[in-house]
């Protein structure tokens, strides 16, 4: 054997054992994955729980009426709070499934939640009403229809990573199930 093979088969210390790349690969995927499928799901819940802004066509142009603003923070409130509980979940859960590797599984969860972010957003605004600069381009004076579903408010989409690093935390700083906690000094 010589001395390059010997290094490649014999982990570095007895604490870390050596890291098969296809199990890194495959948890990598599946903590995506499951982002991605709790991203569809919000994508498309977010809009029907969400009262649309009306729009008014007037002779000026669009006219939105205050109160019909306040639907506005509605939009982003719903997105945040299904986005955020969503993740919460998602980080507690994966990482209970994934800890072995702490800090490999948190840069995983908060990348997954990062994308479940915008992937969510699209496919919410994607399935709501259509604009309604598009649905009132040719209407009458007085015609009203449903502005789209879209998140206004940028800081929003940290809901999705607050929620997974939250979760990911609780689970990280919680005693291991594993026998791994300190015992209480004996005599």
């Amino acid at each position: 054997m010589t001395a390059a093979s010997h290094d490649t088969e014999t982990p570095d210390s007895p604490a870390d054992p050596p890291v098969a790349t296809a199990a890194v690969v495959r948890d990598v995927l599946v903590v995506l994955a499951a982002f991605l499928v709790a991203a569809v799901a919000v994508g498309l819940v977010w809009p029907q729980l969400v009262e649309p802004v009306t729009v008014t066509r007037t002779e000026a142009g669009l006219s939105t009426g205050e109160v019909a603003l306040s639907h506005q923070f509605d939009q982003d409130a719903w997105y945040s709070l299904l986005g955020g509980g969503t993740a919460l979940v998602l980080g507690v859960l994966l990482t209970l499934w994934r800890r072995t590797r702490e800090i490999a599984t948190l840069v995983v969860v908060v990348l997954g939640a990062l994308l479940a972010a915008w992937v969510s957003s699209v496919i919410g605004t994607a399935v709501g009403p259509e604009p309604a600069e598009v649905v009132l381009a040719d209407a009458e004076v007085g015609t009203t229809a449903p502005e789209h579903v879209e998140v206004t408010a940028d800081s929003a989409y940290l809901a999705w990573p607050l929620g997974a690093v939250l979760g990911s935390v609780v689970v990280l700083w919680a005693p291991s199930r594993r026998g791994e906690q300190e015992q209480p000094p004996r005599g």
